[in-house]
C-alpha cells in the first residue's frame, strides 16, 4: 500500500532507482550507497519482484543483474508501464558474451563487474540526464509523458474495445502556495505511485499510465472490460489519500483558508481527482460479461455508448471561486 509521509524534508523529487539483483548482499550494499547519494532506492531480489515495483512505483532508472535473466529485460521493454525506463545490466566476467545481445536490445548501458561505485555513479547520472534530454520520463513522478502518451493516443484510432482516463489534480496550486514545492512533488508523486499501484491491482500489464510534463494531469489507457472498476476505484482512493497531506484541522473541515488580498481570508477546496472517461467502439470478439462494474455486479459494454466522456469528482463544500 502506498503511503503519505507529508512530513519528511528529504527532496521527494530525487531519483528513484530500482536495483533488481538475486545478489541480496550486493542489492543492498548498492542501494545503501545510492541513498547516500540523494537517490530514492528500491531493491527487488527476484525478476518477478522487480517487474512488479517497477509497474506499480515506476523508477527513473534500472538496475539489473543479468544473472536475474534477459526474459526480465524483455519483459521491462514489452510492458507500456516500464518500456520507457532506462536499464542499466551488470554482468559478472563469465556473462560478458551477453554484452552486445542486451545492447542491441535497448539497454541503456553494459557494466562488468568488479564495480567501481564511483564510475557506476556517473554512468546513471549520464543516463538520467540523457532520459531527461529526451523528454520521456516525468521527472516527478518517473512515468512516460511527451511523445509517449501522444503515440499511445494516437494508437487508439486503429483499436476498438479502450477506455481512457483521464485524471487532473484539482487544488494543487492552492496546495503548493500553502505547503511548499518540496511536499507539493511528493503529493503529486505519491499520486503517480497510487495510480500505479491501483492499475496493478485492477488493470493489466498493458495498461499504460503516463502523466502529462509540468501538469497535475494524467492519463490512463486500459480496456472497457476493466476501465468501469478503475474508474470506481480511483474515484474512491485517490481524492481520499491525498488529504492525508493536509493537516488535521483542514482534513476535518474540509477546506483550506487562504489570504484574499484585503486583510480577510477566503476558503478554498482540499486536492481532488476531476476524472474524465472516454471510450471507444465496442470490441465485437470481446466477452460482454466480463466487464465487471463492482464485486457483485455485471455490465455488458454496449451499456455505456462509445467515444463518451464524463467527469467525477469527490464531493466536498460549495466553494465561491
Amino acid at each position: 500500500m502506498v503511503s503519505a509521509d507529508p512530513d519528511r524534508d528529504k527532496d521527494q523529487s530525487a531519483n528513484r532507482l530500482l536495483i533488481i539483483d538475486g545478489d541480496t548482499e550486493l542489492g543492498q550494499a548498492l542501494g545503501q550507497h545510492f541513498k547516500t547519494q540523494g537517490y530514492d532506492v528500491q531493491t527487488a531480489g527476484s525478476g518477478e519482484e522487480g517487474l512488479i515495483l517497477a509497474q506499480s512505483t515506476p523508477p527513473h532508472l534500472i538496475l539489473l543483474a543479468a544473472q536475474i535473466g534477459l526474459d526480465i529485460f524483455h519483459a521491462l521493454r514489452a510492458r507500456s508501464r516500464t518500456a520507457h525506463i532506462p536499464v542499466m545490466v551488470i554482468a559478472g566476467h563469465n556473462e560478458a558474451a551477453l554484452q552486445k545481445e542486451v545492447l542491441e536490445a535497448g539497454a541503456y548501458d553494459f557494466i562488468e563487474k568488479p564495480l567501481d561505485l564511483d564510475i557506476l555513479a556517473l554512468r546513471i547520472r549520464n543516463a538520467l540526464r540523457r532520459a531527461e534530454r529526451e523528454g520521456l520520463t516525468e521527472s516527478r513522478t518517473g512515468l512516460p509523458t511527451g511523445r509517449l502518451i501522444d503515440d499511445r493516443l494516437n494508437a487508439l484510432a486503429g483499436q476498438v474495445g479502450w477506455f481512457r482516463l483521464d485524471v487532473e489534480i484539482t487544488g494543487f496550486d492552492v496546495f503548493r502556495d500553502l505547503y511548499g514545492f518540496v511536499t507539493a512533488n511528493e503529493a503529486l508523486r505519491f499520486a503517480g505511485n497510487l495510480l500505479g499501484e491501483i492499475v496493478n491491482e485492477h488493470g493489466a500489464p498493458d495498461d499504460f499510465v503516463g502523466h502529462r510534463t509540468g501538469s497535475e494531469e494524467f492519463v490512463i489507457v486500459t480496456t472497457q472490460a476493466l476501465g468501469p472498476r478503475l474508474n470506481q476505484v480511483l474515484t474512491q482512493r485517490i481524492s481520499q489519500e491525498l488529504h492525508s497531506f493536509y493537516n488535521f484541522m483542514e482534513r476535518e473541515q474540509g477546506y483550506v483558508l487562504i489570504e484574499d488580498g484585503a486583510g480577510g481570508k477566503i476558503q478554498k477546496p482540499l486536492m481532488a481527482a476531476r476524472i474524465t472517461v472516454t471510450q471507444g467502439d465496442p470490441d465485437p470478439e470481446a466477452d460482454p460479461w466480463v466487464d465487471v462494474v463492482d464485486e457483485n455486479h455485471a455490465a455488458k459494454p454496449d451499456d455505456s455508448p462509445g467515444d463518451e466522456s464524463s467527469d467525477s469528482e469527490s464531493s466536498g463544500p460549495a466553494f465561491d471561486w
